[in-house]
């Protein structure tokens, strides 16, 4: 298990799930404990998100040693880029950005 590798995935998810599922981690804690890493991965997998899916099952993989049979048989390939991704947009207010305010 590569230290490096777990953290890069774990912060993926992180950026993923906040913005995607509004939740939130802590990914120091999912590389360290192997029961708080299965429910973020679990959580993951609700979100209707081929990445967050992708991301999910190569941490458990790295984690765990586990391979899943969709991840086997089809190589990923990359997420396909939204067009509207490219053009300019205001930032959203500091009040948009949070939900319930700053932690």
């Amino acid at each position: 298990m590569n230290e490096d590798q777990l953290s890069a995935l774990a912060t993926h998810l992180y950026v993923r799930l906040r913005r995607d599922g509004g939740r939130v981690i802590d990914v120091i804690w999912m590389t360290r404990n192997h029961d708080y890493a299965r429910e973020v991965i679990r959580l993951a997998r609700g979100i209707p998100d081929a990445e967050v899916a992708r991301l999910a099952d190569r941490f458990e993989e790295l984690m765990f040693g586990v391979v899943h049979a969709a991840a086997s048989l089809a190589p990923s390939a990359p997420a396909p880029r939204n067009p509207l991704e490219d053009t300019q947009t205001p930032a959203p207010s500091v009040a948009g950005r949070y939900r319930g305010g700053l932690r």
